[in-house]
């Protein structure tokens, strides 16, 4: 049956009386066609509450602004309600909570294909121990809220990737990042009279066939707005603004929860960046995470990140609710805790769910007792967050600049609030519909798929690495059947230990591709680590003390339960843990299987969204979506699939990039294509930038071919020849630094007054662990050189390869040193180490 039949059935329908069989049939109209303004208009008109009529009439001014019909009805229906009288007593009798109702919408899935990512920006929760966390929910005490305290703690900004688009990203070398019922008493809500349906501009009723009638779909409601004034208090900024930049830093005052009472209110940090004219709309950033700050990122990365706009408007960005400056800040010191105790290895695995669970349970009873109300923090009030920050600030319009989860906050404003929205770059785009844990396995498939594609492709790297795919999921099972414990000294802060199965390798591959500077590395490390070369896994160690910095897991935690976890139901999560690489769910602060994760966010209060929070976004307002071809955690297929909603758009696929191509696009292409679409929205940028983008590079073992280019270079006391393109670190070592976990390196040294006989011995005391050798040297000979008689020894380092020359002179010892792979020893032993040892003085 067409459209133009299922609605005048409906209206037929709807006319003789039976509101439950129009209802339905309206439904089916805009399942199978999202973009039909008429069918939510009588939708609109046939549904019984205030709120699903409301949420109808909005879809259509999101489709038609100009329909006069549907604006006359929602100025009816949208009256706010008044806010509640104070309570007559001290202690008021609290409201018992309210079951959580089901989620349902009225869009059906589309043809379009529909997968997910792991966690917005935290796919690299590495603990792969999968003991199941039984948490019980507690009982629920209710609190009089007190006032949010102010909160000046700024989080440690790791890198400008690691918090740009916080993804937990790489620190020296690998910073990975992995990673609501309202209960609050408002006015009642007042049903409102069917509106009599208008049957003008519509076809002249005619019979139709009998149809088998849908039964009524039932829609979660959201709670009624309050009325409330949002304010803006002015503050010195939270940085030295150095660069003679003008910058206004103040308090956007908001409520915490817009349904609630409006004297609980909360402070978000705001940093405006005035342009050098300023007459052009000004763009506002949208920080990933969730949980990332954005004010002190700004100007840290303020050359990258701000910079690029000035030229003609002004640059807004603010911690959004739960983040970085704004206050409350959501911190979970527990979960922090015992996440460092975890990796120290002072918790036993038989209890580490257990110690997981009770830290997670006493972090949502602090933050509850400090009067926060968790179910306040969502993208929907973030939505709103915004629309009262342009207003406080005095813009009537803006320009979005989201990146990662941060195009999900972007949407959202796209579909509640077009009115202020001139345009939209979404960067990394996570849809709104896309639920992260039930469909991180298509993210993780997608970018590997693209990985294994790319190096068959490539003749050099399929040489090199031939049969990748079988080569990572050999190594893949191997791992789970036999782990490895890896322990790495990260100075100053203790030695971190990790066991290492097939779950924490998948995560470190995922991990390198989504990083575009480390793209390169991921089929090396794939062969290295078949071989038993743990080098990126043992750079990557350095990097999980930091796992939380940058990230405020209270709101990570509240959004993910909200938004995500309490949208699917256990079955769906068990069902996504039996696909390869999710054995459990050990992306922090969610540990244990996917019943005890279902379990964490019931005990921490959430529950699923609520009437429309997560529809499909359609919108005419000019989009540039923006993707790279590598990214697993927000790929391609995500990004193709928002822009077929979005028919004012233009989708940019950078074939060279992983995740937040506009941060990590070296060429400048990416950005360079950001500043072009905001200069005129209504045209489609240039792509030659695109046409120019250099293929990626893949790293292949150096095998002797080329031969090296060599030159004289001081050291410690001895002059020896050294490759010219290896780089001087300053401690008496040259380092080959062809990516991030690259160890190659050579030194040479003068040490006065210990014989090459009394080194050796030094090298060879177990008792101070070989002085950071796994073992004690082997001699492996002798070499006659410039007048000076060297010893050779062969040892190794975390499993690397170490060649070490000594040789006495006078009333000193010369020694050589080299740092290899083992794939790439004999090269280097041939090419660099012995022409080292034979040019030494």
């Amino acid at each position: 049956m067409s459209e133009a039949d299922i609605l005048k059935a409906g209206i037929s329908a709807f006319q003789s009386g039976d509101h439950a069989k129009a209802t339905a049939l309206f439904a089916q109209v805009v399942k199978q066609n999202p973009l039909s303004e008429q069918g939510w208009y009588l939708l609109g008109m046939s549904v019984d509450s205030r709120e699903q009529r409301e949420y109808c009439l909005k879809r259509v001014l999101t489709i038609n602004p100009n329909n006069q019909q549907a604006r006359h009805q929602l100025t009816i229906q949208t009256a706010p309600v008044p806010a509640p009288p104070p309570a007559a007593v001290s202690t008021p009798t609290p409201r018992p909570p309210q079951p959580p109702q089901p989620q349902k919408t009225f869009i059906a899935e589309t043809d379009a294909p529909r997968p997910s990512i792991p966690t917005f920006e935290a796919d690299q929760f590495r603990d792969s121990a999968s003991t199941p966390v039984a948490i019980e929910k507690p009982q629920r005490v209710q609190k009089k809220k007190a006032p949010a305290k102010k909160n000046n703690n700024r989080v440690l900004l790791i890198s400008f990737f690691a918090v740009f688009f916080i993804g937990l990203c790489f620190l020296s070398g690998l910073f990975f990042i992995f990673r609501d019922s309202f209960i609050t008493t408002t006015a009642p809500v007042v049903s409102q009279p069917l509106a009599p349906i208008s049957t003008q501009a519509l076809p002249a009723l005619i019979p139709t066939a009998t149809i088998t009638p849908i039964p009524p779909i039932v829609l979660p409601s959201p709670l009624p707005t309050v009325v409330y004034t949002p304010r803006f208090e002015d503050a010195p900024c939270w940085f030295d603004s150095t660069r003679g930049v003008d910058v206004r830093c103040g308090y956007a005052i908001v409520p915490e929860s817009r349904s609630g009472n409006p004297s609980d209110t909360i402070r978000l940090a705001v940093a405006v960046f005035k342009g050098k004219k300023s007459s052009q709309t000004p763009v506002i950033f949208l920080q990933g995470g969730p949980g990332g700050e954005a004010v002190q990122l700004s100007m840290d990365a303020y050359s990258v990140l701000v910079a690029p706009f000035l030229k003609d408007r002004d640059f807004i960005t603010f911690d959004q609710r739960g983040t970085g400056l704004s206050e409350p800040a959501l911190k979970c010191d527990e979960i922090q805790k015992t996440y460092k105790q975890d990796i120290y290895g002072t918790i036993p695995a038989e209890t580490r769910g257990l110690v997981y669970g009770n830290s997670f349970l006493a972090c949502n009873a602090l933050l509850t007792a400090k009067g926060v109300n968790l179910n306040a923090y969502t993208t929907m009030e973030s939505a709103a967050d915004l629309k009262d920050i342009l207003q406080l600030l005095g813009y009537n319009k803006v320009d979005l600049y989201g990146a990662s989860y941060g195009t999900r906050l972007a949407q959202v404003v796209m579909r509640e609030y077009p009115e202020i929205v001139e345009s939209a770059v979404l960067d990394s785009v996570v849809p709104v519909e896309t639920n992260f844990f039930k469909s991180y396995p298509e993210a993780i498939q997608d970018g590997l798929r693209k990985l294994f594609e790319s190096c068959m492709m490539n003749v050099k790297c399929n040489m090199a690495y031939p049969s990748l795919e079988t080569v990572f999921w050999d190594t893949y099972k191997a791992l789970n059947a036999k782990p490895v414990t890896l322990s790495t000294s990260v100075y100053p802060i203790g030695t971190v230990t990790e066991t290492v199965d097939g779950t924490v390798f998948m995560s470190t591959i995922l991990g390198s591709i989504k990083s575009s500077y480390l793209i390169e590395t991921a089929p090396q490390t794939i062969y290295r680590v078949k071989d038993g070369d743990f080098s990126t896994l043992i750079a990557a160690q350095y990097s999980l003390p930091f796992a939380f910095d940058g990230i405020n897991p209270g709101l990570y935690i509240s959004m993910m339960c909200h938004e995500h976890i309490l949208s699917t139901s256990p079955q769906d999560l068990e069902s996504v843990s039996a696909l390869p690489g999710i054995s459990s769910y050990a992306w922090l602060p969610f540990y244990g299987d996917a019943n005890a994760v279902y379990k964490s966010c019931q005990s921490w209060g959430s529950t699923g969204p609520t009437l429309g929070e997560n529809d499909t976004v359609v919108s005419t307002i000019p989009s540039l979506v923006i993707t790279g071809s590598f990214d697993p955690t927000t790929p391609p297929v995500y990004a193709r699939q928002l822009a077929d909603h979005l028919p004012n758009s233009y989708y940019f696929e950078f074939t060279n990039q992983g995740h937040t191509p506009s941060a990590a696009d070296s060429s400048g292409c990416a950005m360079d294509t950001v500043v072009a679409f905001l200069e005129n929205p209504t045209v489609e940028p240039s792509r030659e930038c695109l046409n120019n983008l250099k293929a990626v590079d893949f790293l292949t073992p150096y095998t002797g071919n080329p031969a090296l280019s060599l030159s004289s270079k001081r050291m410690f006391g001895i002059t020896a020849d050294i490759p010219d393109d290896w780089h001087y670190g300053n401690d008496g070592f040259f380092v080959r630094g062809n990516s991030s976990f690259d160890v190659t390196q050579v030194g040479g040294f003068r040490l006065n007054f210990i014989s090459a006989n009394d080194l050796k011995d030094y090298f060879s005391l177990s008792a101070y662990g070989y002085r950071g050798f796994d073992k004690a040297p082997l001699e492996a000979g002798v070499r006659e050189a410039n007048g000076i008689s060297w010893k050779l020894y062969v040892d190794s380092s975390n499993g690397h390869p170490v060649d070490i020359a000594l040789a006495d002179s006078g009333h000193s010892t010369l020694i050589i040193l080299m740092f290899s792979h083992a794939d790439e020893h004999d090269a280097f032993y041939r090419t660099v180490f012995l022409p080292m040892v034979d040019s030494a003085r």
